[in-house]
């Protein structure tokens, strides 16, 4: 499967059934992820190589290399690289298949830009998408 370009980086689907999803993440420093929750799924983080802040709303996780983690719903979080990284996000759900709108966006992903956070939108607007 090919790679699909995000603001934070690139993904790349590995594994799809009903009730799984695996995605490896390639992850740039200086990036994050929309904050978002889900009402099923349930998301496992595990750093293959880098270091990652997974932030929820009971608090923030900093995961290297070899560590995991895992979002339960309907916990609102996102992920931000704190050096380029990459991870393996699994997604399921507990006796049921997984719904590709179960998800629920509270802002964007965007980029860290001289201390300031810019989101995919604004990062448009300014023609500043491939910093």
């Amino acid at each position: 499967m090919e790679n699909i370009h995000k603001v934070w980086g690139s993904r790349r689907r590995i594994l799809l059934t009903d009730t799984l999803e695996a995605d490896v993440l390639y992850l740039k420093k200086d990036t994050f992820c929309s904050t978002h929750r889900h009402k099923q799924k349930i998301n496992k983080f595990y750093v293959v190589s880098g270091k990652v802040r997974i932030e929820t709303e009971f608090g923030d996780t900093i995961l290297e290399t070899n560590e995991s983690w895992v979002v339960r719903p309907p916990q609102i979080h996102r992920f931000v690289p704190l050096e380029d990284s990459v991870m393996i996000e699994l997604a399921y759900v507990e006796g049921g298949k997984i719904n590709p709108a179960d998800i629920k966006r509270f802002s964007q992903g965007g980029r860290v830009i001289e201390g300031k956070e810019m989101t995919h939108d604004e990062l448009r607007e300014k023609g500043m998408l491939e910093l």
